[in-house]
């Protein structure tokens, strides 16, 4: 089992977080830095769920590039709700800060979601057909 992190802040600091106050100001360049994470290996669990998948469908590029996402689809492929909604935010940005991914990568997430939408099309009701 991995120890946890932790990120060292003042008694000040972890009062104004609990309480909703915002921390002290930070210049711009601090506030757009992303924390990286220990790279995670691609578990083989997931290699065998890839093996599963229709091979023009297996995002291989985003495995080599970016293995924690695959570990991530393979834990959440049978929970459709959770795994249509991680698949969404892959591919769209909804905090405006994101670089994106290589072209590659983002056509092989795109090429996944519309595999899944086909497995697990979403049930239809008379409101659809509303304009």
């Amino acid at each position: 089992m991995k120890p946890l992190e932790f990120e060292k802040v003042s008694v000040e600091e972890a009062t104004w977080a609990l309480d909703g106050n915002p921390a002290k100001q930070r210049s711009d360049k601090e506030t757009t830095r992303c924390t990286r994470t220990r790279e995670e290996p691609l578990l083989n669990v997931t290699r065998t769920w890839l093996a599963s998948l229709p091979q023009d469908v297996r995002p291989m590029e985003l495995a080599r590039q970016f293995p924690r996402i695959p570990n991530r689809l393979r834990h959440l492929w049978t929970q459709v709700a959770r795994c249509e909604e991680y698949l969404d935010s892959l591919l769209v940005d909804r905090r405006g800060t994101r670089k994106g991914f290589p072209q590659q990568v983002a056509h092989e997430l795109r090429t996944l979601r519309d595999y899944y939408a086909v497995l697990h099309p979403r049930a239809t009701t008379n409101w659809d057909n509303v304009e």
